[in-house]
């Protein structure tokens, strides 16, 4: 079975905790290394061998269409999705549901680059080889409070994901990275699943979802030191001397 050549890249988010950085840009297009981190997502997804890429935009939409136009300049065929109200994550792709279609595809958050770029490929790799309803990577990381915990056994199988757990009462160190290859089966999931609080239609719930439908989800473990975030300006320090040091 051939690999995905499919891509949605999720780059619809502002990006607060950015403050002044994100004002008058959105947030995958804060720049580290020397040019925007989404240019460098795009690029390791091209090296991979996607050659389509669907941008789901939002805040400040037309930066992005201006600064990525059809893809042509970085050898990729670029369409966008507007998501018009911020509902989550799962939100978010559901507006590329029609791009999708049937046929496996690479998913992405427009603010987390996995470095060095054979990441991208070795994901599209292992998706091919295992054939799983879905692959998420997963970094490891001192406690993922902060984002997802990953749970996973012998043959990498994910057995439980869990979002937000509270500081500390984590047993595993692997935090769901942000970069993901999924089948058809994660629009179903993601139809099924309710709204958080805020209003919110979550990845990780719809992942959870899949696991309690006794689908097939593997994890792609990424060292620390590969997966690079720009959340806070700490984290985007972190990500610009990376990245510079690599060039």
């Amino acid at each position: 079975m051939s690999e995905p050549q499919r891509a949605v890249v999720l780059a619809a988010g502002r990006g607060t905790r950015l403050g002044e950085l994100t004002r008058d840009r959105p947030k995958p297009l804060v720049e580290a290394g020397g040019r925007p981190l989404l240019h460098w997502i795009l690029e390791g997804l091209r090296q991979a061998g996607i050659q389509e890429v669907c941008l789901v935009i939002g805040y400040l939409g037309e930066m992005v269409r201006r600064s990525c136009g059809d893809g042509s300049a970085m050898g990729l065929r670029i369409c966008y999705r507007e998501q018009e109200r911020l509902n989550g994550t799962g939100g978010a792709l559901l507006t590329a549901r029609a791009y999708c279609g049937e046929e496996p595809f690479f998913l992405c958050f427009g603010d987390i680059l996995l470095h060095p770029p054979g990441h991208y490929r070795s994901m599209l790799e292992d998706f091919a080889a295992a054939r799983p309803d879905a692959l998420l990577a997963a970094n490891y990381i001192d406690d993922p409070a902060p984002g997802a915990a990953v749970y996973f056994g012998p043959g990498r199988r994910v057995r439980r994901i869990v979002e937000k757990p509270p500081p500390g009462t984590s047993s595993t160190r692997y935090n769901q990275a942000g970069a993901f290859v999924f089948t058809g089966a994660v629009f179903d999931a993601l139809d099924a699943v309710e709204p958080g609080p805020r209003g919110e239609i979550e990845l990780t719930a719809a992942v959870a979802r899949l696991l309690e439908e006794g689908r097939i989800v593997r994890a792609y473990p990424v060292p620390a030191d590969d997966w690079l975030d720009i959340g806070t300006p700490e984290l985007l320090d972190r990500t610009d001397r990376i990245l510079r040091e690599a060039t």
